[in-house]
């Protein structure tokens, strides 16, 4: 597995936080769709740094995130200290197959800039549903995928990504039992690669009945 899908050791740590500043715009992205509010209970799938969650989740009600690398929750346990120590964040190692967490817990799930690296996209999906209260919001944002016109087998293999289409994600969302998809793109410029533009970002929105 590639540091992108699993950072791990001292170079995961700085690759982590080099992959925060670089993704500011696709945070910009994810947040206006998220569109946090003061009571959301906020589920992060794959937090890596956990910097998104210190700049736009604070104000939210709950916090918890899951990763599978250690070493990503020492460190967003790290920099999210405060909210830690005062009970309100939570950061776990873990898979998404099995999120430790009871039935309709939180209001949304986000998946920044992960869901590309699910092994089993479909379990994965029906796991999210079932911690999503009724009416919760999932969103996925996703710089890669196979709308945007782009050669992407060198990114494939590189960082073992599974790219995906509009239309493949509605498909995907609808069979687990999500609602009301919405697929929306846009252009960011992605500074870790020298400025590579991102000509048809992806950001998938769905709801819970």
């Amino acid at each position: 597995m590639s540091q992108f899908a699993k950072p791990t050791g001292f170079f995961g740590k700085i690759l982590a936080k080099g992959m925060a500043r670089g993704h500011k715009e696709f945070y910009k992205n994810a947040i206006k769709a998220i569109n946090p509010k003061k009571d959301d209970k906020y589920l992060e799938i794959g937090f890596g740094s956990g910097i998104f969650i210190k700049k736009h989740m604070t104000h939210v009600s709950k916090i918890a995130g899951i990763d599978h690398s250690e070493d990503m929750v020492k460190l967003a346990s790290k920099i999210n200290r405060k909210l830690v120590e005062s009970g309100k964040a939570e950061f776990k190692q873990g898979n998404t197959l099995s999120l430790p967490w009871s039935d309709n817990e939180f209001t949304v799930v986000a998946a920044i800039e992960v869901f590309f690296f699910l092994n089993e996209p479909e379990k994965a999906l029906k796991e999210i549903l079932r911690v999503l209260k009724p009416g919760g919001r999932l969103i996925i944002e996703m710089a890669f995928n196979k709308d945007d016109g782009v050669d992407h087998k060198k990114h494939i293999k590189k960082m073992d990504l599974k790219l995906y289409s509009g239309e493949e994600m509605k498909k995907l969302l609808k069979e687990a039992g999500f609602n009301d998809i919405v697929v929306d793109y846009f252009e960011a410029v992605w500074f870790p690669i020298k400025g590579y533009i991102v000509p048809k970002g992806m950001v998938v929105k769905a709801i819970k009945k």
